[in-house]
């Protein structure tokens, strides 16, 4: 009967360590997730930066008849480290139509989410 109790206690205590873990890694991980900032929020208060243009793609989707292009671009920011991104946007006609491997955009980016990047209405040619 006391080896069955030790053994209880001891997939018990098992148990509750796991737990424990499980409990204090979702904790981290909501703390580490920021919120991601939209398009919107990005325009306002977003970081600037040039970028050069490495790729354009059009993705086969359309807003109001007009194409979305995925673009892959790598970001020149004043501070920090150079990076690639690609974001998927909608574009006026005339800004699409001046795009191409080599071109300089104005782009905006979260600083804390590299990944959300929006291209600023101004582009450098």
């Amino acid at each position: 009967m006391e080896l069955i109790t030790i053994k209880i206690g001891e997939i018990l205590g098992g148990a509750v360590v796991l737990s424990m873990f499980l409990a204090g890694w979702k904790i981290l991980k909501t703390l580490n997730t920021s919120k991601k900032m939209s398009d919107e929020e990005i325009e306002k208060n977003g970081v600037q930066a040039e970028a050069i243009v490495l790729s354009v793609q059009e993705t086969g989707m359309f807003v109001d008849n007009i194409p979305q292009i995925k673009l892959q671009m790598q970001v020149l920011p004043e501070k920090g480290r150079n990076f690639v991104a690609e974001v998927k946007q909608v574009l006026p006609d005339f800004q699409r139509k001046l795009l191409h491997s080599g071109s300089k955009i104005i782009v905006k980016y979260d600083p804390r989410n590299h990944g959300s990047i929006v291209v600023s209405s101004t582009l450098k040619f």
